[in-house]
């Protein structure tokens, strides 16, 4: 099981087992059995006689629809073919984009509530998932802030993006300050402790443009520290929009909101 740019093999009797989606696969005049699954962009084999099964994600335009419950919301998944994965909550009557990695696609290819699950989960979720990529089952897991890598289990977790976007809107034509923002939540409460960046991004223009603003670090177990970013400007209707990104530093957000001018009196 290797990861590789380009593999090529000549003159050979090969049985293999490895992974893969590969952009290109040629073979010509060999034999060889292979079961493949290997991260390349290339793989060519020259005088062999070739007996592949491959699995690897594919090209799948259908849209797909199925549901799950978890921590009392019932969600609605929609997979736009190769396009994005939808989620809608129906507690909260809103839609979410959920990836994997960088894509708007969801790795979770199909799922459900699975009666027995909990006895085999051992995670407080009974959500049983394919992966689109290589087949594998899994359980949803609520509580961590890393994934399972995909081929190589738990033994390499990855890190996920969390986002949020809020807004603030006005109306007229004065321009409104923004002395500050504030983030409200489970800070402090993440379990591993090199998950501590987060990063504001502020839009003026309904979300065509972002500015990046500066990066909070939040302490694991300062159960006291605060989320903020001051002296933010100010902006006109129709308001501003406020993007908060992280990889696990908040693991729940409560409250997302604009602070008052410092120096102003009381009363």
């Amino acid at each position: 099981m290797v990861a590789a740019v380009g593999i090529r093999v000549s003159q050979a009797a090969v049985v293999a087992a490895g992974a893969f989606p590969a952009a290109t696969v040629r073979v010509s005049q060999a034999a060889v059995q292979a079961a493949i699954d290997a991260n390349g962009d290339t793989i060519r084999i020259t005088q062999a006689a070739v007996i592949v099964a491959g699995a690897g994600r594919v090209s799948d335009p259908k849209i797909r629809a199925w549901t799950f419950s978890l921590d009392n919301h019932d969600f609605y998944v929609l997979r736009l073919g190769n396009d994005q994965t939808l989620l809608y909550d129906r507690y909260a009557e809103q839609w979410y984009v959920w990836g994997s990695g960088m894509s708007d696609l969801w790795k979770a290819f199909t799922g459900q509530n699975w009666q027995g699950g909990f006895g085999w989960a051992g995670s407080g979720s009974n959500v049983l998932v394919g992966d689109d990529g290589n087949g594998s089952l899994y359980f949803l897991d609520p509580t961590r802030y890393r994934d399972d890598d995909s081929l190589l289990g738990d033994d390499s977790p990855r890190e996920f993006l969390l986002e949020i976007t809020g807004q603030v809107a006005v109306t007229g034509i004065d321009m409104v300050p923004c002395f500050g923002v504030q983030v409200l939540g489970a800070i402090g409460e993440m379990s591993v402790s090199d998950l501590t960046a987060v990063v504001l991004y502020t839009s003026d223009d309904r979300g065509h443009t972002w500015d990046e603003q500066e990066t909070a670090t939040i302490d694991n177990a300062d159960y006291q520290a605060r989320a903020e970013w001051w002296s933010l400007g100010s902006f006109s209707a129709p308001g501003r929009l406020f993007r908060i990104r992280d990889y696990g530093a908040l693991p729940r957000i409560d409250y997302l909101g604009m602070m008052d001018d410092p120096d102003a009196e009381d009363g």
